[in-house]
């Protein structure tokens, strides 16, 4: 089979011809149907998390996964061959702590595809160690919703920590509108009465922020953006900013951005520290959470508003030998949604 591997840190990954694994045990191959294109993967091979991740290359990149059920190991049960399925990529050891509380991409000796021992989704087979990390995906395209397995599972995750403090008087500031951040307006949208602005860059981002439900929308290159948020929230101030950024511009936006009492989410990983100003911090009582991916009944969720027809996306396709083109065009903020790739 083709998979397109990273074989040294800062190169271009190369496409490989490669045995297709064997399932057995508990394990399944999927025949991959589509794997977005997600900023992690660009991190990683660049080198940015080699002291984080042991991994040994070359491997196969890729974490975002959805494809059909091609072989199944004797072990695996509730599954036929031909299935749709989402796969969900927080593959954990089952054992520890987090693991058994549900959160099993918090374990503490994590095994996620494409980014640690085991071969990611840019391919045209995955093997998943078991079928407990398959969502099964009947009547949805898997080019359609590989996306769902990470930009739109993670903003799921972070708007449901904090949609119990948001009121029909509230507002949420959404920063990064793009592969996860149209999921993100979408969703605050859903599961709460807030108000949603949001910060974009270009037009085409606007456009996008439009189609997805943002109430407000703040273009960087037209408008003062303190001043605008004052305008919008009365001078109050935003109940809740997710940063699906993280870079140091982004993060003292989004701490200014808030009420008292308010919180930022952290979702992004662009920047490396997070500067707080403490007496402003601690005088105004500010929250401040991280938010990683999501576990598997939250991805269960997500699909199955899918299945509803309740998640708009905007996906650019890209066949995998074109993988380092779909990367470039991420890299230089050319993608207005999510780039997928299709074996």
């Amino acid at each position: 089979m083709k998979a397109a591997r990273l074989h040294q840190y800062g190169k271009p990954l190369q496409i490989d011809e490669i045995d297709i694994p064997k399932a057995k045990g508990e394990s399944v191959l999927v025949r991959v149907g589509g794997a977005g294109v997600c900023h992690s993967d660009l991190h990683f091979m660049k080198g940015e998390w080699q002291k984080v991740l042991d991994v040994k290359l070359p491997l196969t990149v890729g974490h975002e996964t959805a494809g059909h059920v091609e072989e199944m190991g004797e072990l695996v049960q509730g599954f036929s061959k031909g299935d749709p399925v989402a796969i969900f990529g927080g593959w954990g050891c089952g054992i520890c702590q987090n693991c058994k509380d549900g959160q099993e991409q918090l374990c503490n000796t994590p095994g996620w595809p494409g980014l640690s021992r085991y071969d990611g989704g840019y391919a045209e087979y995955i093997l998943v160690p078991s079928y407990r990390f398959l969502v099964k995906a009947q009547g949805l395209d898997p080019k359609d919703i590989a996306p769902l397995t990470d930009a739109g599972l993670t903003p799921y995750r972070a708007v449901k920590k904090v949609r119990n403090v948001l009121n029909p008087d509230s507002f949420v500031l959404v920063i990064g509108v793009g592969g996860l951040g149209s999921y993100a307006i979408q969703y605050f949208k859903m599961l709460s009465p807030a108000s949603v602005i949001t910060i974009v860059r270009n037009k085409k981002k606007a456009n996008l922020a439009k189609d997805m439900g943002a109430d407000h929308i703040i273009n960087t290159s037209e408008e003062d953006v303190s001043k605008r948020i004052k305008e919008i929230t009365n001078s109050c101030g935003v109940d809740v900013a997710l940063d699906i950024v993280c870079a140091s511009d982004t993060l003292s936006t989004s701490i200014n951005s808030l009420k008292k009492r308010g919180s930022l989410v952290l979702v992004g990983l662009m920047g490396r520290t997070l500067e707080l100003p403490i007496m402003q911090s601690v005088l105004n009582e500010y929250n401040i959470l991280g938010s990683l991916w999501g576990n598997y009944n939250e991805l269960r969720e997500v699909i199955n508003l899918a299945k509803l027809g309740k998640i708009k996306r905007s996906n650019e396709l890209f066949s995998l030998k074109d993988v380092g083109k779909a990367l470039e065009k991420l890299e230089s903020g050319n993608i207005v949604g999510r780039a997928v790739l299709t074996p």
